[in-house]
């Protein structure tokens, strides 16, 4: 489910946590994927034969892999949250989160986001409250 069905479905609030949540997972998993290429380094200098030297350099690579993914997975993830977090008031009656959700860019129909244009993260939202609607 994309961004946009999600929100739809939880509301924001529960959205937003659950966005800082699975971000903040990400970022664990990244650094243990930093643990992993010190092991691999621990780990070559201990090798014993051409296994150890693979064993090492399957750990080392598996580490790049997950902290590289884990880092790119949680910077979207974050900046999109933060972006949509901020401006989550209401311009007429000030109201927190209490918004509907009518219609969205095109980075919040992928998964994950394509945050790299800024003109296709946007949201367009109608207060609960009073009715008006902003764009995000």
């Amino acid at each position: 489910m994309d961004t946009l069905g999600r929100m739809r479905l939880l509301g924001f609030r529960k959205w937003y946590e659950r966005q800082l949540v699975e971000g903040h997972l990400y970022l664990t998993s990244c650094f243990l994927g930093i643990i992993a290429i010190a092991s691999s380094l621990e780990l070559y200098g201990a090798r014993e034969g051409p296994l150890g030297l693979v064993v090492a350099l399957g750990v080392g690579l598996g580490g790049v892999w997950a902290t590289l993914f884990c880092w790119e997975r949680y910077k979207r993830i974050m900046l999109v949250a933060e972006h949509i977090g901020a401006h989550a008031h209401c311009p007429e009656c000030n109201a927190y989160a209490r918004f509907s959700v009518v219609d969205a860019g095109k980075a919040l129909h992928q998964e994950p986001a394509n945050i790299e244009d800024p003109k296709e993260v946007w949201l367009k939202a109608r207060c609960r409250k009073c009715g008006c609607e902003w764009t995000i």
